[in-house]
């Protein structure tokens, strides 16, 4: 069973919604939490936070949407002597609407954080997780990593990168017998963090409440597991679009409302 006492933990987007929960769960079993946010003040916040109850953490900033941001927060990580043992890739951004009515910065912000920043966290610090005895790479996507979403055409496409990243990741550190690192690609439906204000869940895909899937990640981590995917209907996606022909999964699809469950994203408020 994984011990998270005086593990090494680095999460970004760690200073709210899943990564703040993450940051909280993980501290109060003991480990050395490392929150790695845009905005320094918040992370600061929670890890004072943490430390008023016991913990120890750290705060760090870092924009995803810049290599050479992420290269400084990897230098100030080294900085402290820190060498981390579990990453989990939690940050990211998303933007709904009419493809071509969201502007060409947004759609290619949500790549430059989802996708390149995600790559380039792991790129960084992958050598700490190869010294480490027992190694983690936690990797956020989404149940809309499988299928095609409507109206979150950039958000979904690269939660389908994210997967397949981490999978051919978890399949060469397999090839290569890096044996102490296990990675875990996250697949949740939509979670009410206020990232999805306005969306309408689809049938048989209820909103999952963020305590809900931090408890399913610690578990997942733990259990070594490949993939978290929640609710339960998510883990049947991959088989339903295998072996229904394409017309039928499309129309499953709209009468289950999850083609036009982004058509009115607002975001945060």
């Amino acid at each position: 069973m994984l011990d998270f006492e005086k593990r090494k933990v680095l999460i970004t987007g760690g200073a709210s919604g899943i990564g703040k929960l993450m940051a909280e769960n993980l501290a109060s079993r003991g480990a050395e939490v490392c929150i790695v946010d845009i905005n320094l003040e918040a992370a600061s916040q929670v890890v004072q936070q943490i430390k008023s109850q016991g913990g120890n953490a750290h705060a760090f900033q870092a924009d995803l949407s810049s290599v050479e941001s992420i290269k400084n927060c990897h230098a100030q990580v080294r900085s402290k002597g820190i060498s981390i043992d579990i990453l989990i890739n939690n940050a990211g951004v998303v933007f709904g609407g009419d493809f071509e009515k969201l502007s060409l910065e947004k759609h290619l912000l949500t790549y430059k954080v989802n996708v390149d920043g995600l790559v380039a966290m792991t790129h960084y610090f992958f050598d700490d997780l190869k010294k480490s005895k027992k190694a983690n790479i936690v990797n956020l996507a989404s149940a809309s990593g499988f299928i095609g979403l409507p109206y979150g055409t950039t958000y979904a496409s690269s939660k389908w990168a994210v997967v397949g990243f981490s999978e051919s990741l978890r399949l060469e550190i397999l090839e290569r017998n890096l044996n102490n690192i296990h990675v875990t690609t996250v697949c949740p439906s939509y979670i009410t963090t206020g990232m999805f204000t306005g969306v309408k869940a689809p049938i048989l895909l209820p909103w999952l409440k963020p305590e809900t899937i931090v408890r399913k990640i610690i578990e997942g981590m733990i259990a070594n597991k490949a993939f978290v995917k929640e609710p339960f209907v998510v883990k049947w996606v991959d088989l339903l679009k295998g072996i229904l022909p394409l017309g039928i999964f499309t129309f499953v699809n709209k009468l289950l409302g999850v083609s036009t469950s982004m058509t009115h994203w607002k975001g945060r408020e």
